[in-house]
Formats: C-alpha cells, structure tokens, sequence
C-alpha cells in the first residue's frame, strides 16, 4: 500500500503584518522560556523583527484567525514589549510539520558574538526583573551571590577589576537562571550557552556594547571583525576607553580594513597576553575555545568521544581533574 505523499510547505501568500492579538498560541510547540521571549520582544522592538513567525489559518469556530505554527517567543516577545504588529507567513493547514520545524532553523540567522552578547545580556536582564517580581525562593548561596553583586555594583568605578566583574556578574545572572528554572538544565540546553559562555559573552557586552550603544551594530557587521570572537576579545582587552572607542570608529569607516591595520594607524599594540600560541598550546586553545561554544547537553553528549580521545598515559590526570571540579562545583552534594 502505498503511503500517502507528504504536502511541502508553501507559503500562502508574502509576509504579513498581524496584531499579536490575532493568533491563536498551538498546541505543536516545544518549550516556552519566559525571558527568552523577553529578550527577544527587546530586540525585535530596537532592531525590527528578522524572522517571521509561521502561522496557519484558524478553523471558523476559532477565537482568533490565525494560529501559531512557528515562533512561540517571538510572538509572546511581541505581546510583553507591546509591538502593535508581528510579521508572519501563513502555510496550508496541511503541511508537514517536520517540514516547517526545517523551514525554521534554516530561516533563522547565525548571532555574531556581539549579537549574541546583547541578546545574552537581554536575557539576564529579564531573568532578573522577573525574579524580583516574584520574589522566588532563593539558597544561602544564591543570596550570598546576590549580595556580592549588588555591592560590586555599589562601588565607583574602576574600583573593582573588569574580570572580577563579569564573574560575579555571570555567577549573579547564574543563579537568577537557576532560581527561575534550573540553570543546569532548562537554561543551558534551551538556551545554549554554559556559564562559562556566559562569563564570555558578559565580558564581551561590559566592554563594547555597553560603552558603545551607539557603535557596537557597526562592529558586529565588520567584514573582518565582526564575527572574529578572537579579534574581538583583542579589542575588548583594551585598557583606555577612549583608545578602545577610536579603534572601534577606525574599523567601521574603513570595512576593508584588518584589526592589525587599525591598530598600527593608531599607534596601538596587541595587549599583552603572552607570546603567539604555537605547538600544543595552539591546539590546546583551539579545544577549549570550541568546547566553550557547546550547550552543557552537547557537551554531556561528546564526552565519551573525549575520553576515548585521550591517550592512557592521560587518563589518571584526567579523572583526578574532574574529581577537583566536581568538587568545587559541588554537584552530587
């Protein structure tokens, strides 16, 4: 018997604009993060919206004309921020949705580390203010880590070291994730960012968006920078403001021009960090700097292949690193 053909998705028509108010949420969708959808309602309303949301026409007996496929955070972004419209492509009532779940992830674009950086942060901000709404119940260390940040906060600036402040910012932003939801799993898989990524992206957010409103947009879409997290990080480990502000502007009237060229025509060096990685240690870099980049449940998934990866002679070094960290980061306790 043969097995009936499954119909493509086509879109019915070219993008729309609908009111929020005109879509139904359906009952297809995975799950839904409230802060996520808040950072995204903040985007959307200062840069515009990307990516459509899929939607579909609603039977005659329905309290909306339209339901949702597609883009459950964009939509609710939408409603929390107050966007008036939401731009949506509608498909037939029949189409497969493994097809449309497909259309999604090809349709939605790759962040530069800077883009990443703001929506990161976007995110932490709405865990935050919907913590302090709710008054969740917080651990002894959560509150202690609450109380360090607040008070780094409090201080003049300068006080405390750059570095000192984008931990304590991602351990505060840490446990706002893991009162709300779990920050092990909900967080970091859904999300797709570790802590340690999160230190990075804060790091990168304290020292180039932040200062920079109105110039980090022109970086991020440099030709030779802007999706150089490497290059970024050079930037961003620029001591003198002001130096880091001229370097910024250089690069983004001159698209053409290196990171290297910006510098030199500044009288600036490479900030000091070591002589170039060679040998193993460039590989060693290269490891971290991508495992880094991997969700905890990605990396949950890979380690297997690690540890076959690693020669015997290793393997003891190995365990009794990960009996230190374990440790430290008192899981199992």
């Amino acid at each position: 018997m043969a097995t009936a053909e499954k119909k493509v998705v086509e879109p019915t028509g070219a993008v729309m604009a609908l009111s929020p108010n005109e879509v139904l949420i359906g009952d297809r969708l995975g799950a839904f993060h409230p802060d996520k959808a808040q950072a995204l309602g903040q985007l959307m309303a200062e840069d515009g919206q990307i990516v459509p949301i899929i939607v579909r026409a609603s039977g005659p007996r329905a309290a909306a004309p339209w339901t949702l496929i597609a883009g459950h955070h964009r939509l609710e972004g939408a409603r929390m921020v107050g966007l008036a419209v939401i731009d949506a492509i509608a498909v037939e009532a029949g189409a497969d949705a493994l097809q449309i779940e497909a259309m999604e992830n090809a349709a939605r674009p790759s962040r530069s580390p800077l883009e990443r950086a703001s929506f990161v942060r976007a995110i932490a901000a709405a865990a935050e203010a919907r913590l302090k709404e709710q008054h969740g119940d917080l651990s002894p260390q959560q509150i202690g880590i609450r109380k360090r940040w607040d008070a780094m906060k409090a201080k003049a600036a300068h006080v405390e070291r750059d570095d000192d402040l984008v931990d304590a910012e991602a351990d505060y932003s840490a446990a706002n994730f893991a009162a709300l939801y779990g920050w092990q799993d909900a967080t970091a898989d859904a999300m797709g960012f570790s802590k340690r990524s999160l230190q990075a992206d804060l790091a990168l957010h304290r020292a180039l968006i932040a200062p920079f409103p109105a110039l980090w947009r022109g970086l991020a879409t440099h030709p030779d920078v802007g999706e150089n997290a490497s290059a970024l990080r050079d930037i961003a480990a620029i001591g003198d403001l002001g130096d880091r502000q001229a370097l910024i502007e250089s690069l983004i009237a001159t698209p053409d021009m290196t990171l290297a060229q910006a510098m030199d025509g500044l009288g600036l060096s490479k900030p000091k960090g070591g002589a170039a990685p060679t040998g193993a240690t460039k590989f060693m870099n290269n490891t971290t700097s991508n495992l880094v980049r991997l969700s905890a449940g990605d990396q949950a998934r890979i380690a297997p292949e690690i540890v076959k990866a690693m020669k015997p002679s290793a393997l003891l070094a190995l365990r009794a690193a990960l009996d230190a960290r374990i440790a430290e980061e008192g899981i199992g306790e």
